[in-house]
């Protein structure tokens, strides 16, 4: 199987888990199980098209494509997505919000928030490393988790009966056997 045929399993795994990441409420809580089930599915699909056995470095090479995939996904959606619940407010103005809930915080603590929050591209970019990041590694393992689970088909062993109702060539009968080797 060509490297063209990675990406299309890559880019539905990918986008199934970018999406998954981006959701509230369920993509924070199960980081690390998106990726691993993304590279299962992605690993899925690739196997069930491949007419050849699949080698588990062809499982991680595809994990680690979908995790790629995942994050910039997560990466393009994650901050409108974040705009829209926070209803039009800015990371900035919620954390000044947030923080001005606890009258009790230290002033070096409220000192640190202050600064995280004047750099709040700083913080998206980061998750978004960050996501990069757990995307590939468990996402690597999720490919290989995949071909291991569905690859049934033992390496060098015939996978393609181009014509199974065709006997064996048997030579016709009325040609003379070949001359015996003289030397």
């Amino acid at each position: 199987m060509n490297e063209q045929s990675l990406w299309k399993p890559a880019l539905i795994g990918g986008v199934v888990l970018g999406i998954l990441l981006v959701l509230p409420l369920v993509g924070p809580c199960l980081c690390c199980i998106w990726p691993i089930g993304a590279g299962v599915l992605a690993a899925y699909l690739y196997v069930k098209d491949s007419p050849l056995p699949v080698k588990l470095g062809r499982g991680v090479a595809l994990g680690l494509l979908t995790g790629i995939i995942g994050a910039i996904v997560h990466a393009l959606f994650s901050v409108p997505i974040q705009i829209l619940m926070s209803g039009g407010m800015g990371f900035s103005e919620r954390m000044r919000e947030s923080m001005n809930q606890f009258a009790n915080l230290p002033p070096e603590f409220r000192a640190v928030m202050e600064n995280l929050a004047s750099h709040g591209g700083l913080v998206y970019a980061m998750n978004d490393i960050i996501m990069l990041f757990i995307g590939c590694v468990f996402g690597m393992a999720g490919g290989a988790i995949g071909v291991a689970i569905f690859e049934k088909r033992k390496p060098g062993a015939p996978t393609i009966d181009i014509a199974p109702n065709v006997p064996p060539y048997e030579p016709p009968s009325s040609v003379p056997p070949p001359p015996p080797d003289s030397q």
